[in-house]
């Protein structure tokens, strides 16, 4: 990747304008000051006292952060709650400039990523994690909803960006009828990037661009396999590839990406950078590097490059759900 074709690609991003279709969370950050512990009366436990709180978009709202930063127009689909979470996703997504056709329902809880942040001698340690999720399908009438809103978000769209987050089998947005439905769409209009990122089960999208760390990869073929060799992760990458029709993009922590498309993989390597490092969130930065480009017209080469200038930039940003700036991808090449 030059300097000028960097450049080219970032004054191009004013143009794309991607819909990112997934599950969208709440990253709420609560920091506690440890000297104001107190007893409760009730319970007897410690009660922490919050002083302060830093709310952002998770999730498929963290991609979509991404993208904004980067210059993007960027459309939000997906299924929230009607509740005070959701209220406060849908301000953290408007004052990042992100346009939203989110379907709000009563019949579900907005995702929420709660990160207490304990004072101490040298600053906040995140304590355990308490997460709100659903465990249940969605209400027919809300996927119904969300379908005739994809249908509409791919007649204006350059490119769909799909985040399936969660572990939960058709738990999320992303359920089966919406993978059909994205199967549909990419068979009718082939030249729409239609992009997917899913923790536990990319192979069952159809027709897409698709990502994965090297350990999903060999496990979707080799389930029992937690420490594969190069060669197997060459390997099941051909095979994703083969499937899809379509680029793979396989991502190897601090080694880069593998790229699978027409012939022997590609590897591109990442930009060495000095930590500390804060990893949460660098696989939704790579996706809307990734996404980006390959809306604009790179190759999957360049396309996963900028991946990885994007989680560079944004992997050193501690405490926080991070984005990368032009400016930021410019000083780090």
């Amino acid at each position: 990747m030059t300097r000028e074709r960097l450049q080219e690609l970032l004054s191009g991003a004013k143009h794309a304008r991607i819909t990112v279709l997934g599950d969208f969370c709440l990253d709420k950050y609560l920091y506690i000051d440890a000297s104001l512990d107190e007893p409760s009366l009730e319970t007897r436990l410690t009660a922490f006292q919050v002083t302060g709180r830093k709310l952002s978009p998770g999730g498929a709202g963290n991609v979509c952060a991404n993208l904004a930063a980067l210059g993007a127009k960027v459309l939000a689909l997906g299924v929230i709650g009607n509740d005070g979470e959701g209220y406060d996703l849908l301000r953290a997504l408007r004052a990042r400039g992100i346009e939203d056709a989110l379907v709000r329902t009563e019949k579900r809880c907005t995702s929420t990523y709660v990160k207490p942040m304990r004072s101490g001698a040298d600053g906040y340690t995140e304590q355990n994690r308490l997460d709100l999720k659903n465990f249940a399908p969605l209400a027919p009438e809300d996927e119904a909803a969300l379908l005739r809103s994809l249908e509409d978000a791919a007649e204006q769209s350059d490119a769909i960006l799909v985040v399936d987050q969660f572990l939960e089998e058709d738990c999320g947005t992303v359920n089966s009828r919406v993978k059909d439905a994205l199967a549909g769409i990419a068979a009718e209009k082939p030249e729409l990037v239609i992009f997917a990122d899913s923790r536990a089960y990319i192979h069952t999208f159809r027709e897409c661009v698709i990502k994965c760390n090297n350990f999903e990869a060999v496990r979707i073929f080799d389930p029992k396999n937690s420490d594969p060799t190069s060669e197997e992760v060459s390997a099941a990458g051909k095979k994703l590839a083969d499937a899809q029709g379509r680029p793979v993009f396989v991502t190897l922590g601090g080694d880069g990406m593998l790229v699978f498309d027409r012939g022997e993989p590609e590897h591109v390597p990442t930009v060495a950078c000095e930590g500390p490092f804060d990893f949460c969130g660098a696989g939704d930065s790579a996706s809307a590097g990734i996404t980006l480009a390959l809306a604009l017209g790179a190759s999957p080469a360049e396309a996963a490059a900028l991946g990885n200038m994007v989680a560079s930039v944004t992997i050193r940003k501690i405490g926080e759900t991070g984005t990368a700036s032009p400016e930021e991808l410019l000083a780090l090449l």
